[in-house]
């Protein structure tokens, strides 16, 4: 069989190539190289668009570029590609191109297969065969990811906050067949709302149920440039003031920290997405509502004194998925306890749960945190069974994670102190039982523990033996306190946070604090404050330093 064709296809793709720089890919273009397309078109199957892209896509990817590049070329932006993307899929699909990594959906990289180029080159015929345009019908879950990829392109600041909104407004009217995209239409929910309404839809899809798992900080964060837009627009969502929460299009979860607010879909919007989008949404929990994951977690510098850092790192490399899964085999060869058990204690906002986070953000690991404070008033009368409850749904969690997660037990105050006495009272015998419960837990223990406590000094002797590091975390030095005050306001100079450092003995929360005090109190005088103002807020900081000289009892 003849497999020879009747033109030079190397000459046609370089010719075409060469007159497609800074083109736009306007008109002109395609008069100019007009028999050149023709003849490719021909030769690929491809229409006039899709030949003038794989030409250049063929001789770019000899340069080893990407479809940035490409179009970059053309003399077109970035964000352009997107008005191509099916134009480029069609390149995927008719296996002329291939991924270059394993994320199906991405497009900024590609690959040549062998068999193209050796086709080409011996101006031999390509053989593949045609995909039925019903097969690349696109569904919901296909825009989503397409949308997760933009979401991704934009966090990484690859396009600006102008072409993301245009891209979700297009992507919005350009689909109106979908029912999703005519609700949002109807609904006439601005950009962000938009955004938020996705975000939430295709969050459920990859965690698989609804329970949950959209983080309202961190998703604000993503989409607003700006940190007083986004406290804003974070301030709206969680006093439902938006037209989301108006509309019932999803709901808030309850927190005592606003930065830990949660968001999920209403169950008027699984019953729309079911029975017009034929897509199931669980509504079972899974523990999500307890489930901090790793990605969602926004990375924070801290500084540490040095003992407090030497300790953090030893535990930050045991963390390494495989040194913890050494470490644990080397244990278990010796017959001692296998698991990770940490206790970081000291004073009051010194980053003791700050640190556990960015531990879980640098290893990857999630966390499923309990509030011991929050959840100990639910422990009379069920208590062994609550506590019990508690490991059950971490070891069952362990068993889904790629990475074992970390067990997160916050402000452990009241589980750690020294065991009092039988018989005192009821409420004495339920905290021993809790106790005991817990250290019949941690003796058997194979995960990743992490607890943090103000105290220390009362620990029950039990308690002590079962960790296997205990960090203390002190009060800043005079040198983190310097660097703490800049990195929480920058327009003090060197001197000046040197001065704070030395006047005020502060942690790091109250730092924080001033930091916050000093945001609020510019933003309602409207007016820069001065050196002179911040150090008023310090000095009003600590009331109990007020309190210091007065007597107490008798």
């Amino acid at each position: 069989m003849e497999t020879k064709v009747n033109f030079n296809v190397m000459e046609a793709i370089e010719t075409i190539y060469q007159f497609s720089k800074d083109s736009q890919l306007r008109q002109p273009l395609f008069e100019v190289v007009e028999n050149e397309i023709k003849l490719l078109s021909n030769y690929l199957q491809l229409n006039d668009i899709e030949t003038v892209l794989f030409a250049n896509t063929f001789v770019l990817w000899f340069e080893n570029s990407s479809f940035n590049a490409v179009f970059d070329h053309f003399g077109l932006s970035n964000f352009q590609v997107l008005k191509y993307r099916e134009s480029i899929e069609m390149l995927y699909n008719r296996n002329l191109l291939m991924n270059k990594n394993a994320h199906k959906q991405q497009i900024s990289s590609y690959e040549l297969s062998q068999n193209i180029i050796n086709s080409i080159s011996r101006n031999q015929l390509i053989k593949y065969s045609k995909i039925e345009e019903s097969s690349c019908k696109k569904n919901l879950v296909d825009f989503l990811e397409e949308f997760d990829k933009m979401s991704d392109q934009f966090d990484r600041e690859l396009i600006s906050h102008y072409d993301f909104t245009e891209y979700i407004a297009t992507l919005c009217f350009d689909n109106l067949e979908m029912p999703i995209f005519r609700e949002i239409k109807n609904y006439q929910l601005d950009p962000f709302e938009t955004y938020f309404f996705l975000d939430t839809i295709w969050d459920c899809i990859t965690c698989g149920d609804n329970d949950f798992n959209t983080f309202v900080q961190s998703t604000v964060n993503d989409y607003f440039p700006k940190k007083s837009q986004a406290m804003r627009f974070h301030k709206l969502i969680i006093n439902k003031e938006t037209k989301l929460s108006k509309l019932n299009l999803i709901e808030i979860s309850k927190e005592n920290f606003q930065n830990r607010n949660k968001a999920k879909l209403s169950k008027k919007v699984t019953d729309f997405l079911r029975d017009n989008e034929d897509l199931m949404i669980d509504e079972t929990s899974n523990n999500h509502s307890k489930l901090i994951k790793a990605k969602d977690i926004s990375a924070k510098k801290l500084f540490y004194n040095f003992e407090e850092n030497n300790q953090l790192q030893q535990i930050l490399n045991i963390l390494d998925d495989g040194k913890f899964k050494e470490m644990q085999q080397r244990l278990k060869e010796k017959s001692l306890p296998i698991g990770l058990t940490t206790i970081l204690h000291g004073v009051p906002g010194t980053g003791k749960t700050e640190s556990v986070y960015q531990l879980a953000k640098e290893s990857g690991r999630n966390i499923f945190k309990v509030d011991i404070s929050e959840t100990k008033s639910m422990w009379f009368g069920e208590s062994q069974k609550l506590v019990k409850k508690i490991f059950t749904e971490y070891q069952e969690m362990k068993k889904t994670e790629e990475l074992c997660p970390i067990l997160l037990f916050n402000e452990a105050d009241a589980i750690i102190g020294k065991r009092k006495s039988a018989g005192i009272s009821n409420v004495a015998d339920t905290e021993n039982s809790i106790q005991n419960v817990i250290l019949e837990e941690m003796e058997k223990f194979d995960g990743i523990l992490f607890a943090t406590t103000n105290l220390v000094e009362n620990m029950d002797a039990a308690f002590e033996r079962r960790f296997l590091f205990k960090v203390k975390f002190e009060q800043p030095s005079f040198e983190n306190s310097a660097k703490i005050w800049q990195e929480k306001l920058p327009l003090l100079s060197e001197k000046e946070s040197q001065i704070l450092a030395e006047k005020f003995k502060f942690s790091g929360g109250e730092m924080e604090n001033i930091a916050r005090k000093w945001a609020m109190q510019e933003i309602l005088e409207n007016k820069k404050l001065k050196f002179s103002d911040i150090e008023n807020l310090c000095k009003n900081e600590k009331w109990s330093e007020k309190c210091e000289n007065r007597k107490i009892g008798f």
